[in-house]
């Protein structure tokens, strides 16, 4: 016989009031106790996502939309705690939210597609990862446009990295390739394998990045800093800090194709 599920997670009898009646007063209620995962989501998330694509307001909503799915769907009698299921539906929302959107618009995307093909000329011709500038100046472009062109590279590969990997898995265990990097769960024998390759390709490409460039990804996304964070470490502007994340991202997306790969191919 399965034991009675324990009063252990936080707003026990909203949830069992909840689950026995379905009632839009009980689930506005749980709105409220969990809104701000939606803030907490739409601020971390903003921070990664160039300027002008979507605003934190519009963020929110689509991360309520997401919260009152994740009401909906969690089980409580299964113990999870919410927040981490709340959480990935918020954050599923709002990524899903941004593909649906026509947020590149088509001269951008042609921009993003000849700055990554420069970018590798580039790096062969000079031995060394080439500056904005030398981009600028190779493309005709101007500053601004290769800043846009990095930005559009660096959030579509993040786009990608958030793509869920086990939607079909129970309330709490669904996680993103970029939540699984470090990740060290039970999974299937080809997901291990998958994964296992996957951790080596982005160690690789770690690697041999600049010394900046490298710890800029590792605090962002090991050690959880915000980019303003980061800024303050590094004594640099959190302007610096967007273009040296950019950077980072293309430089890890070449390296993918350099050996074969593209990112899609882990999705």
């Amino acid at each position: 016989m399965r034991p009675a599920v324990k009063e252990t997670i936080p707003h026990f009898p909203l949830w069992r009031k909840y689950r026995e009646n379905h009632d839009s007063v009980t689930q506005e209620n749980l709105i409220k106790q969990y809104g701000h995962l939606v803030e907490q989501m739409a601020s971390r998330l903003s921070l990664t996502i160039p300027k002008n694509i979507i605003p934190k307001e519009d963020l929110i909503g689509l991360g309520y939309i997401g919260l009152i799915e994740a009401i909906q769907k969690f089980d409580y009698k299964k113990g999870y705690q919410f927040e981490t299921f709340g959480l990935w539906r918020i954050k599923g929302a709002m990524i899903d939210g941004i593909r649906k959107m026509d947020w590149v618009p088509r001269g951008l995307r042609e921009k993003a597609k000849k700055l990554n093909t420069a970018f590798r000329q580039l790096e062969q011709t000079l031995m060394r990862s080439p500056s904005e500038e030398e981009l600028s100046q190779y493309l005709d472009m101007s500053l601004e446009e290769v800043d846009q062109a990095l930005s559009t590279l660096s959030f579509s590969t993040l786009l990608s990295l958030n793509e869920p990997i086990n939607a079909n898995e129970e309330d709490g265990k669904k996680q993103s390739r970029l939540d699984q990097i470090s990740d060290n769960n039970s999974i299937s024998q080809v997901q291990q394998l998958q994964m296992e390759e996957f951790r080596k390709l982005i160690s690789n490409g770690i690697d041999i990045m600049p010394e900046k460039e490298r710890l800029v990804i590792s605090l962002l996304y090991y050690e959880g800093l915000t980019q303003v964070e980061i800024a303050e470490v590094l004594n640099l502007t959190k302007g610096r800090i967007s273009q040296i994340h950019s950077q980072a991202i293309l430089r890890l997306r070449r390296s993918f194709e350099a050996q074969g790969f593209s990112l899609d191919s882990f999705m």
